[in-house]
């Protein structure tokens, strides 16, 4: 490249970002990406669903594990009467969090899918 390439390069990029993207690799990644799926695609809300279900009583056995492994130096019947508490506790925040979901989504419109 001759130095009058050299400048004239430089003076086409002067304001550019030096780290971003080429406009063909942007281009390219955003054709690989996979289209979102709507969040809603029946519009309406299911307050019990196989996720919800996993993620409540997933946690609910995780939390009364740890309960019980915290309780554990009290004696066991202590141990599992805390244990059991802690599980009924997660249970009782998941269906709160599933009740202000849906209150939220009866507020809010349903979205179009793009």
């Amino acid at each position: 490249m001759s130095r009058a390439e050299r400048r004239a390069y430089k003076r086409l990029t002067k304001n550019q970002d030096p780290y971003a993207l080429p406009a063909a690799a942007q281009r390219g990644r955003g054709g690989r990406q996979r289209p979102r799926r709507p969040q809603r695609p029946d519009g309406e809300f299911r307050f019990v669903t196989p996720r919800f279900l996993v993620w409540a009583l997933g946690g609910a056995a995780v939390a009364g594990l740890l309960g019980l492994s915290f309780a554990w130096p009290n004696g066991m019947p202590m141990a599992g009467y805390v244990g059991v508490i802690v599980a009924v506790a997660w249970l009782a925040l998941a269906v709160l969090v599933r009740v202000a979901q849906r209150r939220m989504a009866a507020v809010r419109p349903p979205t179009a899918p793009r």
